[in-house]
């Protein structure tokens, strides 16, 4: 786990290997989910600029965003969940990261943004 720039991110061998249950949101804009064809096994894909709509759902629970670079998308969701009291990180290096760790992927279809 490291913290920098007001973010707290995990990555991504951490978050496979955490004991902790953790909610996996894929937070990457519709576009740039369905070019990669692939996200993080188990994860739910919600829209980065409606977060003030989904929110709720995840309160009291443990969530994780990744966006595809783990910059700004990520780190402007984390922070608005953190805002609503939600214990959220990101995925350091974001699902690059994940791909480049060699870590495994699941298919995203159309039907799924």
């Amino acid at each position: 786990m490291s913290q920098n720039h007001n973010h707290i991110s995990l990555s991504p061998v951490a978050l496979v290997n955490s004991p902790e249950a953790w909610e996996i949101i894929d937070v990457r804009k519709p576009a740039a989910r369905l070019a990669s064809g692939s996200a993080i096994p188990g994860s739910v894909w919600r829209h980065p600029f409606d977060a003030v709509n989904w929110a709720d759902e995840f309160r009291g629970g443990r969530v994780v965003v990744y966006c595809v670079h783990g910059h700004e998308v990520s780190q402007a969701v984390r922070g608005f969940l953190a805002d609503m009291g939600i214990e959220a990180m990101i995925v350091e290096g974001g699902f690059e990261a994940w791909r480049a760790a060699d870590l495994p992927v699941a298919p995203v279809e159309s039907a799924d943004v």
